[in-house]
């Protein structure tokens, strides 16, 4: 055991095809979904606690003899997961406000909590078995109605599309973004704080009751990934920003508890500042958007968002990764791409060489 074990795990920001990665779609389609690990993250800590109690400090005091009795379901699940009884004290921060951002924060502490549990114990996971024990808790122990997307994207960190199988096995598919297309992208995408947060379950729940209704919307969706992709390989930022620009007026389509009047007043009036396109970022309802702009209009932009705060951040940020009390020298360097890409069914790891988790 580890005297102090602290995990920084990524949050997402997704590109295309969100929505395609929810079962009741996935298992009839097949799911694909674009986005980017960015670096701004969940930082989780495990230390011994001073005796056998529970500390945890995740969003809340709490305090617990054992981990059945943890209210927070997450870290209760977790913690029985990974052999964790009594005895520890778990603190959880976060760069970004709280859950409700629409960046995957959920999911990013889920996937830190357990890299930091299994690190305490000594012991590394591969990024993609994380990422599937994560969408076990979270979807399976806890029946959240979400998809899978947020606990690779944290849990392998770059950029890549991800593809979700008719039987739940999951690819992961590098996107080889030029240095010329990176540097642009860092210098026109900028996100703004709308200062509303939901449950991404409230939001999903009524989404997923009308995924057959929305079929043809999610084709949609799932088809844009292909074009983004072409749009990264050729370093088109204005034809990617359109495409954003498309997505969200498609997503919209899916549930009406994804937009409201204010969320599209404020999207308009960064259209006419100059923006190429953008989103609402996650399940909608609130959160951060996302804008694709020119630089010189950067400030046109910033002036019809006035009251909004702005977030800045950097794109392809690496995966969960143990910052202290690593089982190993290599465990600080999560993923080491080294081959062509392969379902999570075909390897223990994601696509290639997976240390530290």
């Amino acid at each position: 055991m580890r005297s102090l074990v602290v995990s920084r795990t990524p949050l997402r920001i997704s590109f295309f095809g969100g929505g395609t990665d929810l079962p009741g779609y996935y298992r009839r389609h097949g799911g694909r979904v674009l986005s980017f690990a960015i670096d701004r993250y969940v930082y989780v800590a495990v230390k011994p606690g001073w005796d056998d109690e529970l500390v945890l400090r995740c969003g809340g005091l709490e305090r617990a003899r054992t981990a059945d009795e943890v209210s927070h379901g997450i870290v209760r699940e977790a913690l029985r997961l990974t052999g964790h009884p009594s005895g520890l004290e778990v603190v959880s921060l976060s760069d970004i406000p709280s859950f409700g951002s629409g960046l995957g924060s959920s999911s990013a502490f889920t996937v830190g909590l357990l890299n930091a549990l299994y690190a305490y114990r000594g012991e590394t996971r591969p990024a993609s078995e994380l990422a599937e024990l994560a969408c076990h808790i979270e979807i399976d122990l806890l029946g959240e109605p979400i998809g899978k997307q947020d606990q690779y994207a944290s849990a392998v960190g770059g950029c890549h599309e991800y593809l979700f199988h008719s039987d739940g096995t999951v690819t992961v598919d590098p996107v080889d973004v030029p240095p010329e297309c990176a540097a642009m992208l860092d210098r026109y995408a900028l996100t703004f704080y709308t200062g509303r947060t939901r449950r991404a379950a409230d939001v999903l729940r009524d989404q997923r009751a009308r995924i057959d209704a929305t079929e043809d919307h999610l084709h949609v969706l799932k088809e844009i990934v292909t074009d983004g992709r072409r749009c990264l390989a050729e370093s088109d930022i204005a034809r990617l920003g359109e495409l954003l620009h498309t997505s969200w007026e498609t997503k919209k389509k899916l549930s009406d508890r994804i937009h409201d009047n204010e969320i599209n007043s404020t999207y308009e009036a960064a259209r006419r500042a100059g923006a190429y396109g953008g989103k609402l970022l996650g399940a909608g309802g609130g959160g951060f958007l996302l804008f694709l702009c020119p630089p010189e209009r950067h400030n046109a932009l910033r002036a019809a968002l006035r009251g909004l705060r702005e977030m800045p951040f950097r794109l392809s940020a690496p995966g969960t990764t143990i910052l202290v009390g690593a089982p190993d020298p290599g465990s600080a360097f999560p993923v080491t791409w080294t081959a062509a890409s392969r379902t999570t069914s075909e390897r223990d790891g994601c696509d290639g060489e997976v240390r530290g988790g």
